[in-house]
Formats: C-alpha cells, structure tokens, sequence
C-alpha cells in the first residue's frame, strides 16, 4: 500500500519519502506560487489558477492572496 492510499484510509502515513506525495506538494507550491504573484485586479487569472488548485469550487467564491496549501486537489468550496 502506498502512502497515499494510507492517507486517504485516514491511517498513519508517511509523506516525507513517497515520491509521489513530495511531486504533489511541489506542483501545489508552484501553483500557489504563481497565484500569490498574480495582480489583485487579475480576477478571472486569479479564478482559473485556484479553481486549477482546488479539487471542487462553487461558480462564486473568493480566495485572497496569499494563499498556501499542501496538496490543493483534497479542498473543495461550497
């Protein structure tokens, strides 16, 4: 079993050495990278990136910079 499939059977886990899990949190931290770098103003650029991110999004909802997370695709809004 890897230690993501532990993860989301809530058992104990191990992300420090699970290659995939460290790749998960690197394209995390780029996208969050590049959203907290993006123009306040930048709104549709702002939506696409999270909604990118995040695993499940309503159609109106506001995140503000800036804005950090592990993983991004276990958050949902709404």
């Amino acid at each position: 079993m890897t230690e993501k499939e532990r993860s989301q059977l809530g058992l104990l886990y191990n992300a420090n050495y699970d290659e995939e899990l460290i790749e998960e949190r690197l394209h995390a931290k780029v996208l969050c990278h590049e959203y907290n770098q993006l123009h306040p103003r930048n709104i549709e650029e702002r939506e696409t990136l999270i909604k990118t991110l995040l695993g499940k999004t309503t159609d109106r909802f506001l995140i503000e910079q800036p804005f950090v997370c592990d993983y991004g695709y276990n958050i949902e809004i709404g």
